[in-house]
């Protein structure tokens, strides 16, 4: 995106006439015309712009630095997609454990390709004087080499060096390696130094990719291959605490360094080796954690100690800094473009708030109080371990949304993308300031999932400062519909835009609404009839707008099924006058001293089946082509489920043959059908008589229920 045309950094300062109704404002990243995506998790936000019938105006975007943004592993532009992200492809040929020589660190070894870094456990107190001796192994150079000295006393460490004063050691140490995050790994090699004459043969030998021989050296040292060694190999579930020296048995984590580690996996153990070059091969697998021990008998050395692997890395992240869009605005709805291939996932979320730091700092008084104080003065406590943990601000930011339906978010290229006709709603709080994005991409090793572009949609203008709302009753004995109560009000400053609209999500199909009323007023339905989709409810009324409206009461009626514990009833008001339908979601709180719950989410028994009430149109079908009992449908309810199951109806004649399977219904909790139309799996019409349906639900616990229909001409 073009640089912002505000001479001044912060966004603050750009004063521009309030937005009007027909006005929105996009924040987008990627794609040609959005803020590349390594702005935002940078120091600068870059820049949204206002849409105003033809005129169009850039306004800059600043970050907080409270906020804590980067990215593991993620892969920000190639050839094919050059304003995408998608998560890093190791190319095999790579050596993923090559070390920064040029750095100055002295308690381990930075890696360049992949991140992470290797360190060793030898005596640990004083890990930063064996580590500069442990570079050799990975600085790329096949002429240098980490070189042990083994006497017939306990372990003795040389330093590298074959006249240095040798240094007891208690134990074999390790090398440890931390990618700092699971990298797909099937290939580890190391060896020592070799002569370019005199293991010529041996260098021949070596699979690609290897080092000229020109560059190898004059002298062999191949007799110092290590003749006993162990590798083990963790992935993301490992946790050590602080690192390879945590004491064992204490409150930071694990020691592996003296006893054999149980959370790390033997990839190999070779007790008397006899191959100068050790070249591992083995499935792909993710990989953050390798050691690398040794119990040798005698002298040994490793020239370079390699680490190959191939494919996309499983689980990468992209994070935001914490974007400050300089006054409250109304946030509305999120899409994004990409690809989500077989196998892959993608998860999307959001956070809000009011305020530039999402967490409040506490220190603890002598009588064990808690005082709030304020981020200077925490971070001005030296004693790290007297430090409290931060804690969220809750009153001023949201917690981080639920991840966002991948393809409910789908940009939809068969419409124009000013219409605003696809995406889903922001389910963060609003109206605010700040914002976080945070994006997770979950891949196989040989398919990955891309976001070319992401779009924000707001209005800078609120349609109200505040909207809270509550539901009655908060907890229901049955799954059967229940009449419910949900009550809005909301409060206006003169400059709001107002609204006439409510949306609410009820997840299963509203069977009738019985009223609507502003602050005891009942509204003529029939004037500003409802409109029930399949899992929410729209409800229209005269306009509210304005400081004389505000804290009316908008209540509605109407009857549902709740078949999930814990239901939120999110909603949403717009005007239907704005051409975006730029949506202000409403909080739960105290909208009315009727009821006592004030929240939106609705309890339901916790026990029973997840697949219920399962009916038929008819026990019998004559599939004629007259529209009359052509097909059998069957309708069921499945509770209690947050993520998508499968559910399968197949069709037996009664010799057990299966006549028929329908395609799988990915399905969450919800009222559904199925149909059967009479015909086999070949399309074929069946014979008369009677058939054996069977309908499966595949979740944690298999489901099915099962009945009898018969088939008639």
């Amino acid at each position: 995106m073009t640089k912002n045309f505000c001479a001044i950094a912060t966004v603050i300062l750009c004063t521009f006439p309030p937005a009007s109704l027909s006005a929105r404002s996009e924040y987008i990243l990627g794609g040609t015309d959005g803020n590349a995506w390594t702005t935002p998790i940078g120091e600068e936000g870059g820049v949204y712009v206002i849409i105003d019938g033809q005129s169009v105006r850039q306004v800059a975007v600043t970050t907080t630095p409270h906020g804590v943004g980067g990215d593991t592993l993620i892969h920000f532009a190639s050839d094919e997609y050059p304003s995408s992200i998608l998560p890093r492809f190791f190319d095999p040929s790579i050596n993923i454990a090559l070390g920064d020589t040029e750095s100055k660190e002295v308690a381990k070894v930075p890696f360049l390709y992949a991140g992470g870094f290797a360190t060793t456990t030898d005596g640990c107190a004083v890990v930063g004087q064996h580590t500069p001796i442990t570079k050799p192994m990975f600085d790329g150079d096949v002429r240098t080499a980490q070189f042990r000295r083994i006497t017939l006393s306990a372990n003795l460490f040389t330093g590298g060096r074959l006249d240095a004063p040798l240094t007891a050691s208690a134990w074999p140490g390790a090398t440890v390696i931390d990618f700092e995050a699971a990298v797909p790994i099937n290939r580890i090699r190391f060896f020592p130094r070799l002569s370019s004459t005199d293991d010529a043969l041996l260098i021949d030998e070596l699979a690609e990719p290897r080092a000229p021989i020109e560059v190898f050296g004059d002298d062999s040292f191949a007799d110092n291959f290590v003749d006993s060694y162990e590798i083990r190999l963790g992935d993301n579930t490992v946790r050590f605490m602080a690192g390879p020296c945590d004491a064992v048995g204490s409150a930071n984590g694990l020691r592996w360094i003296r006893t054999r580690d149980t959370q790390l996996d033997v990839l190999r153990f070779a007790e008397e080796n006899l191959d100068v070059v050790v070249d591992l091969n083995m499935p792909t697998r993710s990989v953050r954690w390798l050691t690398f021990k040794t119990f040798p008998l005698r002298n040994w050395e490793v020239a370079e100690f390699e680490v190959y692997g191939e494919g996309f890395v499983e689980t990468t992240s992209y994070r935001t800094q914490i974007l400050d869009f300089g006054q409250s605005v109304n946030w509305g709805k999120i899409r994004w473009s990409g690809d989500l291939p077989k196998g892959t996932r993608v998860e999307i979320r959001t956070r809000m708030g009011n305020v530039p730091d999402p967490s409040l700092y506490f220190d603890e008084t002598i009588t064990g109080d808690l005082l709030p104080i304020t981020l200077k003065e925490y971070e001005s406590i030296i004693n790290l371990v007297a430090r409290l943990d931060p804690r969220p601000n809750v009153d001023e930011w949201s917690f981080w949304s639920p991840p966002y339906d991948f393809a409910a978010g789908l940009r939809d290229s068969t419409v124009g993308a000013q219409a605003w006709e696809d995406g889903t709603a922001l389910l963060s709080r609003g109206p605010s300031r700040y914002i976080q994005l945070d994006i997770r991409l979950f891949s196989t090793f040989t398919r990955s999932p891309r976001i070319d572009q992401l779009w924000l949609q707001f209005s800078e203008t609120p349609l109200a400062r505040e909207v809270v709302g509550e539901i009655w009753p908060i907890e229901v004995e049955s799954f059967r519909p229940t009449t419910f109560t949900y009550v809005v009000r909301p409060e206006f400053e003169s400059n709001h835009l107002g609204f006439d609209r409510l949306e609410i999500l009820t997840h299963s199909q509203v069977l009738n609404v019985e009223s609507v009323a502003i602050d005891g007023d009942p509204i003529d339905l029939a004037d500003f009839p409802p409109q029930i989709l399949p899992d929410r409810v729209i409800l229209s009324f005269p306009e509210l707008r304005g400081e004389g409206d505000s804290f009316k009461q908008l209540e509605v009626a109407f009857d549902v099924p709740v078949l999930r514990y814990g239901t939120e009833f999110r909603s949403w008001v717009f005007n239907s006058q704005d051409p975006d339908l730029i949506r202000q979601q409403v909080g739960a709180g105290n909208a009315t001293f009727r009821y006592s719950g004030n929240v939106l989410a609705v309890a339901t028994p916790l026990q029973g089946d997840l697949l219920v009430d399962l009916e038929t149109s008819s026990p019998v079908i004559t599939p004629n082509g007259d529209s009359v009992n052509d097909a059998l449908v069957l309708s069921y309810k499945l509770r209690q489920l947050t993520l998508e199951r499968p559910v399968i109806l197949r069709i037996y004649d009664l010799a057990g043959r299966m006549v028929r399977e329908l395609e799988p219904l990915a399905s969450r909790s919800g009222v559904f059908e199925q149909r059967w139309d009479g015909h086999d799996g070949s399309g074929n019409l069946v014979p008369p008589g009677t058939y054996v349906y069977d309908v499966t639900l595949n979740a944690e616990n298999e489901e099915r229920r099962t009945g009898v229909v018969s088939v008639v001409y």
